[in-house]
């Protein structure tokens, strides 16, 4: 294990990994009423484009599961960063749909990967009692760029053009990757513990394949993935179209969800290392479903109604994910969790993409910027999938 000094050092580099990964992810969906208005695509080609990244990242995350256990950790977390900042600045070149499409997809063929590489570092870096704290702290990054990403990549989109915020994300992340090569230690502990064989090519797979556990886990991970990935594309065009919601204000949304799921949080992450991840769960995965109902049947196009319905389903969805995160990374031995986080990482990109294609499946939406319909569909999609989620998160148990 690292000193207390070296693990705060990792755990904020990956966090800020974590911060330009899941902007370039996230900061795509608020730009889906320009996107739609500019590239002249329905709410089913958006769906697409945001489904092709994550498709890309589920790939990936197969393929690196088959050898993540086998290098360095650090290595892996290099390599998959570099590529994920060539994919980015495809983006920001890119001029129209077509390659857009094609970009997306090799951003996420590296980018998707990036978070089973940095929980399997913290798992690696931090004891069990510890992880929940740390997780915490990760899944910040994703509040992060709720409270200053994605308002910041609608500010220089609305200023500029769409195309910045791609950019501002690849300058941003070229300084990390110097830092992350120069702070980040090699992460070898899976390699060099005494008496473990060395993992082989298809470790990973096998060890999800043969433990019921571990499937638990990967069934528990797609099904949180369908729960939130069928609503969350399509929150954007609905408010903006369907309740007249101004795009300029569209920064406030993503400012206040990012602001009070970094307080909520930490908060969670320390009630998972207090009274145990698998307790939290149990009552974040039910609360979860009251502001998915909320958001999606809500008519009343006031500003605070809107803003109170999107803040409350940011908190729960976040509250939700700190605990299953750290069941999941705690289901397996420490010999094959790197390949298996990958391999996990992957179930949940596929469970991302199919979430959107559904979600576009069930949302349609005119060419001439008229309401879309449909939209209330994909809260029984979430309801269902969550109550999956829940059922089969509370019967995992840990191993180590």
């Amino acid at each position: 294990m690292l000193s207390e000094s070296q693990q705060l050092r990792v755990l904020v580099l990956l966090a800020l990994i974590q911060f330009t990964n899941i902007m370039d992810f996230m900061v795509l969906m608020p730009l889906g009423p320009h996107l739609m208005r500019v590239f002249s695509i329905s709410a089913r080609q958006f769906g697409v484009l945001v489904s092709a990244y994550t498709l890309a990242a589920g790939v990936c995350g197969l393929l690196g599961s088959m050898i993540f256990d086998r290098i360095d950790r650090k290595v892996a977390l290099l390599c998959a960063y570099l590529g994920f900042l060539v994919g980015t600045i495809g983006c920001a070149f890119a001029f129209d749909y077509s390659m857009l499409l094609v970009m997306r997809a090799l951003a996420g063929c590296f980018g998707g990967v990036l978070s089973g590489i940095s929980f399997a570092i913290i798992a690696d870096t931090f004891p069990a009692e510890k992880r929940g704290y740390a997780m915490g702290r990760i899944m910040g990054a994703f509040s992060l760029s709720a409270i200053v990403g994605v308002p910041l990549g609608l500010f220089l989109a609305n200023t500029f053009d769409w195309h910045a915020p791609f950019f501002a994300i690849v300058l941003a992340g070229s300084i990390l990757l110097l830092m992350a090569y120069t702070w980040i230690p090699p992460v070898r502990g899976h390699l060099e513990k005494k008496g473990m064989p060395r993992p082989q090519l298809l470790t990973g797979i096998k060890a999800a394949a043969s433990h019921g556990n571990s499937r638990l886990a990967l069934l528990m991970t797609f099904a949180m993935m369908l729960s939130q990935f069928c609503v969350i594309p399509f929150i954007a065009p609905y408010i903006t179209r369907n309740l007249g919601f101004k795009e300029a204000n569209l920064p406030y949304l993503y400012f206040l969800g990012g602001l009070f799921t970094t307080i909520s949080g930490p908060l969670v992450g320390k009630l998972c290392d207090r009274f145990g991840p698998t307790r939290v769960f149990k009552f974040t995965g039910l609360l979860f479903l009251i502001p998915v109902y909320a958001l999606t049947h809500v008519h009343i196009s006031t500003v605070f109604v809107v803003l109170l319905s999107s803040t409350l389903y940011f908190i729960f969805s976040n509250s939700r994910f700190i605990p299953s995160m750290t069941i999941v990374s705690s289901s397996v031995p420490q010999a094959t969790r790197g390949s298996f986080l990958s391999l996990n990482s992957a179930v949940q990109q596929f469970g991302t993409a199919t979430a959107a294609l559904v979600g576009g499946f069930l949302v349609s939406s005119p060419l001439d910027g008229g309401p879309l319909t449909g939209f209330q569909l994909t809260a029984y999609v979430a309801t269902f999938f969550g109550l999956l989620a829940y059922v089969v998160g509370r019967r995992i148990r840990f191993v180590s």
